[in-house]
């Protein structure tokens, strides 16, 4: 009787150690990065995706929110994000096709710059579900080398895909200051230490209606010119979030621009400040928006122009036309040309006449 019950009890033991082994195999398993044999497929519906969280090899983080419709940086800052870049990583993944398994290895990882060190980090959310994770490696070969979600393998993507997510902060941010068609600038006026002057549009051409005196031999022309820069304005950076009002010269402003609108909306009016640290850049905010932009010290002068900015410019006289060498004469210590050569110089010679006397 007790060596049944010894058996019996040895049995039931067993038993739970080679049950506890089999879930722990399969939970070892679970814990374990897939593996595939070739490329899986990816699905990933653009119209869906909410949040895009984007990691550059350097450890700067953006993480971008669709918020009713309305792309934004949410994290460092929060402002406004650029409507074009933010459609060319969704289209990017929205067409994300991986052809094939390029290693298999991660020895493999550094040297396709798919390891944490080298790679770009993408974390795709589709409301409060994480559709996607990728890390973007090099191109090459007409592939984009790239790590998915818990997958082992490195896979191959078609085309190339990092250039879409690698991108500076400023690059995720709208940097458009205006943005309206320079057709639609019904008058264009400029203050700054260099005089005022104001000009409104008649048909296809432009007329001073403020500091006429002082432009001389007027040209519509760099009217024309200058509102087409000042309608399309997009800043090169933003300034740091430690620089103030005051720091940027922007408590007065050395020169103001104003956009009338021929629709009638409200007129835009363009503050420029000092320059920044940088003598190449200078500070610049549209009235009414607390962001402080930077553009390009040669785009600030543009649009603060002295009388002759607006004046014709002189023409250059056209340039002589061109002389052909006179020929070498016989007897003058010069060796004596063949004569194909001396042909073949002599129809050069009559053909640039011709054409001279045309």
């Amino acid at each position: 009787m007790d060596l049944r019950k010894n058996r019996v009890a040895i049995g039931a033991g067993l038993f739970v150690v080679l049950l506890g082994l089999t879930l722990w195999t399969v939970t070892r398993d679970e814990r374990r990065p897939t593996s595939a044999s070739e490329a899986p497929s990816v699905d990933i519906d653009q119209e869906a995706v909410t949040v895009l969280e984007i990691t550059r090899p350097s450890g700067e983080a953006v993480t971008l929110s669709n918020a009713s419709g309305q792309w934004r940086v949410v994290s460092p800052v929060d402002a406004e994000a650029d409507p074009s870049n933010v459609e060319t990583a969704l289209t990017r993944l929205a067409e994300l096709d991986l052809t094939r398994v390029v290693a298999t290895q991660e020895e493999n990882y550094a040297r396709l710059e798919v390891d944490d060190a080298n790679a770009v980090r993408v974390v795709v959310v589709a409301g409060d579900e994480t559709v996607a994770t990728l890390a973007i490696g090099k191109y090459a070969n007409g592939m984009t080398m790239l790590r998915l979600d818990e997958y082992v393998e490195v896979f191959g993507a078609s085309g190339s895909l990092r250039y879409a997510f690698d991108r500076e902060l400023k690059a995720w941010r709208n940097r458009r200051v205006v943005e309206v068609e320079a057709a639609d600038v019904s008058s264009i006026a400029f203050e700054n230490a260099n005089g005022s002057f104001q000009f409104e549009r008649a048909g296809d051409t432009w007329t001073a209606s403020q500091g006429a005196e002082a432009l001389g031999d007027f040209d519509p022309k760099k009217v024309s010119g200058l509102v087409s820069t000042a309608a399309r304005l997009i800043a090169s950076d933003f300034a740091g979030e430690d620089v103030s009002e005051a720091r940027a010269g922007l408590t007065e402003p050395n020169a103001r621009v104003t956009l009338g609108i021929s629709s009638g909306a409200e007129p835009i009016v363009l503050e420029i400040g000092d320059a920044t640290d940088e003598p190449s850049e200078a500070y610049l905010r549209r009235a009414g928006n607390e962001t402080i932009y930077v553009v390009s010290q040669y785009l600030a002068d543009r649009l603060r122009p002295d009388a002759a900015a607006f004046q014709k410019s002189e023409e250059a006289p056209a340039p002589p036309p061109p002389t052909m060498p006179a020929m070498p004469q016989q007897g003058q210590g010069q060796q004596q040309l063949p004569p194909e050569i001396m042909r073949q110089l002599q129809e050069q010679i009559r053909r640039q006449q011709q054409q001279q006397g045309r």
